[in-house]
């Protein structure tokens, strides 16, 4: 991951980040319909500008419960994939902070790094390999 603007939100109770220039729109989707047989991280598919995107649930990708269903999910659409992100909330734009990230945890795929904040961690994400995983 470069340097650069990160959009940093919150999913399962943690912090996450992705670059800001992969973000196309942050968007409320009516509903977002289960796929039976997906992964336990595969929320769906929902209609997005009448754009059928799949919908990883963030939380879940990364080994936390599963985002609860919202009568009006919130998802993060990204250039250059056929899936959005399932999030809680949106903290915002943030800068990249370089010379701070360490490596993921073992086992955690779906980041690229993590960054010690005053009370947690905020984890960047390695959003190519949700599209392109089976299992996390």
């Amino acid at each position: 991951m470069t340097a650069g603007d990160l959009l940093a939100f919150r999913a399962g109770g943690e912090r996450f980040a992705v670059p800001l220039d992969r973000v196309r729109e942050a968007a409320r989707p009516r509903r977002i319909t289960p796929l039976p047989g997906a992964p336990s991280w595969w929320s769906g598919v929902a209609l997005v500008r009448g754009e059928a995107l799949g919908i990883v649930d963030v939380a879940a990708a990364v080994g936390l419960p599963p985002s609860p269903r919202r009568p009006l999910p919130l998802v993060v659409v990204l250039y250059g994939c056929d899936h959005a992100l399932l999030v809680d909330t949106i903290d915002g734009v943030e800068p990249f902070p370089a010379g701070q990230v360490a490596p993921p945890p073992p086992g955690r795929g779906a980041l690229r790094g993590v960054v010690a904040e005053e009370g947690g961690f905020l984890s960047l994400l390695d959003v190519d390999r949700f599209g392109a995983r089976a299992e996390t």
